[in-house]
């Protein structure tokens, strides 16, 4: 099982959304929307076997947010 980093995530963003961005950036300020989101949601799924919950992202709102938020959703999982 793969790690969720916020390299991770960067990288299924900038596949879904066509854009780079920092692992600060907030990615709703950057013009991702929650269908977005959802294809991310379905990358990581891919990509790692775990499932990233919605709230995470908007909870989290930049990459290494989202990240730490996930990681600590599967501690031990």
């Amino acid at each position: 099982m793969t790690e969720i980093t916020p390299d991770l995530i960067l990288e299924c963003i900038s596949k879904v959304f066509h854009r780079e961005l920092d692992e600060d950036t907030d990615i709703f300020e950057a013009g991702v929307d929650s269908l977005v989101v959802l294809r991310v949601r379905a990358l990581i799924k891919q990509q790692t076997g775990l499932k990233v919950p919605g709230h995470v992202f908007f909870e989290g709102r930049t990459p290494a947010l989202i990240a730490r938020k996930a990681g600590a959703l599967h501690v031990g999982g």
